[in-house]
Parts: structure tokens; C-alpha cells; sequence
């Protein structure tokens, strides 16, 4: 197991329960390919604080890594309202930049 996922994992079990935590877990577990694991723990990151903008942004991309391409639109929309509200330019392009890729696996054009 990711040395990373393993000690959020750890701090979870033992009682920490929180955004970053989430975050982080969310964040580890899709750069390592289970966007199952990491939907979750990105739900509740946003459930935590749905004005965090990176959480979003992982949760649609991990929705789209996942093939839910309906969903991680709507996720990744929500990102870029939602950065865009707080002035996070680089959230904001990283979340339109998915978007694309969500139009281009549904064959639309671009």
C-alpha cells in the first residue's frame, strides 16, 4: 500500500476525521488509480467544506478517471464556480482543462 494512503488511513481509524484528511486521502488514492476509494473521501471533503475548491476539482477528476462522465461534468462545473468565486485561477483551468476531457470521451466537439 502508498506509505501516504497508509498513515491517513491510520489517522482515520484512530479518530481524525476532517477536510485536509479527506483531502489528502481522496488526492493519494486517485494518483494512485482507485477512484472508487477516492470518491468517497473527495464526498466527504466537500461535505466538510464545499467552498474548497481542490476538492472539487479531484472529485470530478476522479469521476472522470472513473468513467462517470455525467457526474464529474457536474463536479467539475461546481469547480470552476466555485474557484472562480474565491479567485483560485489554477483551480479553475485545471478543472476546465477535465472538462474538455469530459466532452472529448463523449466524442462532442471541441
Amino acid at each position: 500500500m502508498n506509505p501516504l494512503i497508509e498513515r491517513l488511513e491510520k489517522m482515520r481509524a484512530a479518530g481524525t476525521d476532517n477536510l485536509l484528511l479527506r483531502f489528502g486521502l481522496g488526492q493519494a488514492y486517485a494518483e494512485a488509480g482507485q477512484y472508487e476509494q477516492a470518491i468517497v473521501h473527495l464526498e466527504q471533503a466537500v461535505a466538510f467544506d464545499p467552498a474548497h475548491s481542490s476538492s472539487w476539482f479531484w472529485l470530478g477528476r476522479a469521476r472522470y478517471e472513473h468513467g462517470q462522465l455525467d457526474e464529474a461534468e457536474k463536479t467539475l462545473e461546481q469547480a470552476v464556480a466555485v474557484a472562480s468565486g474565491k479567485g483560485d485561477v489554477q483551480t479553475s483551468k485545471m478543472a476546465k482543462v477535465f472538462l474538455k476531457r469530459v466532452s472529448k470521451a463523449r466524442g462532442e466537439p471541441g
